[in-house]
């Protein structure tokens, strides 16, 4: 009884991730930031002498204000991710061409890239919450009941596919 348990909320978990998964990992990192926000300045309002109550208001409003910032941090944080290993595998080399001229050419092409990369965020983790909603399905669907190889791969391609869309419809 406990496996079967453990297979439903697995199998709801997965679909959560196909059906939302970019809502909630959105909701995750923002939620992250909060409780970094909130932690820090409980680290900080010690030093000053305020009530508790007041702390405790001060520490919500700063985790709210780092929470809401969070998910542009990480569009910074891969735009940097990005433009760094553009730049460092961009290797050009240009014939008669000052080597400054060729490094402010890398720094622009890498820069662009990285900005280029935030666009592209969403898909990505759309068709990636789908593809790991699915295979938990995939891997627990089994334990519940009995089906063909061939038919639960049916299945779960078509849960899938409609998940993907389904995500790319509503996010």
């Amino acid at each position: 009884m406990d496996n079967n348990i453990l297979a439903i909320g697995a199998i709801l978990i997965g679909l959560a991730l196909c059906t939302s998964g970019f809502k909630i990992q959105k909701l995750i990192i923002t939620l992250a930031w909060f409780a970094i926000g909130y932690v820090l300045a409980g680290y900080v309002l010690p030093y000053f002498d305020l009530s508790s109550q007041i702390n405790t208001i001060i520490q919500i409003v700063v985790g709210l204000i780092v929470g809401s910032l969070g998910f542009k941090l990480e569009k910074l944080a891969i735009l940097i991710a990005v433009a760094y290993l553009v730049y460092g595998s961009l290797n050009i080399k240009i014939n008669n061409l000052d080597p400054n001229m060729v490094l402010v050419i890398r720094l622009v092409i890498s820069t662009l890239l990285g900005i280029l990369a935030t666009f592209f965020i969403k898909p990505i983790m759309i068709l990636t919450t789908s593809l790991a909603g699915s295979a938990i399905i995939k891997s627990y669907l089994p334990t519940l009941v009995i089906i063909p190889s061939n038919v639960l791969s049916i299945v779960v391609l078509v849960i899938l596919i409609g998940g993907a869309i389904f995500q790319f419809k509503t996010s």
